[in-house]
């Protein structure tokens, strides 16, 4: 895994050619301004149509384009085009079946002899591929779709946001949630542990004010699900624990054996900070998990269920 700075928030994918002729600078003109400098985590150039020639094209105009905005430009699948040495080009994304897909390791020495720092990224459907490509180490892994999506002839089938958390805990780097996700379906993939949202269909619009708009849209929703939550938040949406054992759990989150016994994943960890405690949106959805919270259900259905999962959770719930 190559040494990059993190990378969160929104995933543009500019996806050729566009339906509705914008050229490809100014699609990406308008979603730089739209999500603001702190918001695009990084922008894929996805060409399945194109010749070689015609995305080595785009490749010399978006690659200049998204250095000097300091923004990370990614290829997808064509391995050549990504080892080129195009100025602005710093990634590589490669989907199941996809040579090089299996070989992270071969394609980074490839790059080092060649001199180019290149970071990678791989698409998963499922545990076991999320798994597979986990071992090769890539610098993130895409999992979905999350919801249903049109921009793929063939989807794979949909993992919703259940699948996307489990694979959010199992991954140990930073987790793509892609597929079908709307501002609000970004906010939820955030909240459940997503580090970046990758949107195709939902940045597509008739004219460059109109995709402006749309990334900023996601952005706003993406920054919002980020946000720390007090711990008066948190009991809010956990009321059967109480504030009290919210702020001692989250001072023993460093423990692994406390997170083993309470059945909670090694990305637990609420932010302390001396007397303050907050809990991040994905702490919050480890919590309900652990004690068999459905989304689909009140507490009081919940509490009539009687199915408290297995954690040791249950111990901290209010006296009744």
């Amino acid at each position: 895994m190559i040494e990059a700075a993190p990378m969160h928030g929104l995933y543009a994918i500019l996806d050729r050619p566009h339906p509705h002729g914008l050229p490809v600078l100014r699609q990406l003109a308008a979603v730089i301004a739209g999500a603001g400098p702190a918001g695009l985590a990084a922008v894929q150039l996805r060409a399945k149509a194109a010749t070689p020639a015609e995305r080595l094209a785009l490749a010399a105009q978006l690659g200049p384009a998204c250095l000097a905005a300091g923004v990370p430009l990614f290829i997808n699948d064509d391995v050549e085009l990504a080892l080129s040495g195009i100025p602005g080009v710093t990634g590589l994304h490669l989907g199941q079946g996809d040579p090089g897909h299996d070989d992270v390791t071969g394609l980074r020495a490839r790059a080092c002899a060649a001199g180019i720092r290149l970071a990678i990224g791989v698409s998963t459907h499922d545990p076991a591929q999320l798994r597979a490509a986990v071992a090769s180490r890539p610098d993130y892994v895409a999992y979905g779709p999350v919801a249903a999506t049109r921009s793929k002839a063939n989807p794979d089938p949909v993992v919703g946001f259940d699948g996307l958390a489990d694979a959010c805990r199992i991954a140990p780097g930073p987790v793509v949630a892609i597929g079908g996700l709307d501002p609000r379906g970004a906010a939820r993939a955030i909240a459940v542990g997503a580090a970046m949202v990758a949107v195709i269909g939902g940045l597509v619009a008739g004219t460059a004010a109109q995709t402006e708009a749309a990334a900023a849209a996601y952005v706003a929703a993406i920054t919002e699900a980020n946000c720390p939550l007090s711990i008066d938040e948190v009991h809010a949406r956990v009321p059967v624990i109480p504030i009290s054992a919210l702020e001692e759990l989250a001072r023993w989150s460093d423990d692994l054996s406390v997170l083993a016994g309470l059945r909670l994943p090694t990305r637990f960890r609420p932010l302390v900070e001396g007397a303050a405690v907050r809990y991040r949106p994905s702490d919050v959805a480890d919590l309900l998990a652990a004690i068999g919270k459905r989304d689909d259900e009140t507490w009081a259905d919940w509490d009539a269920r009687g199915e408290l999962g297995d954690a040791a959770l249950v111990l901290l719930r209010r006296p009744r």
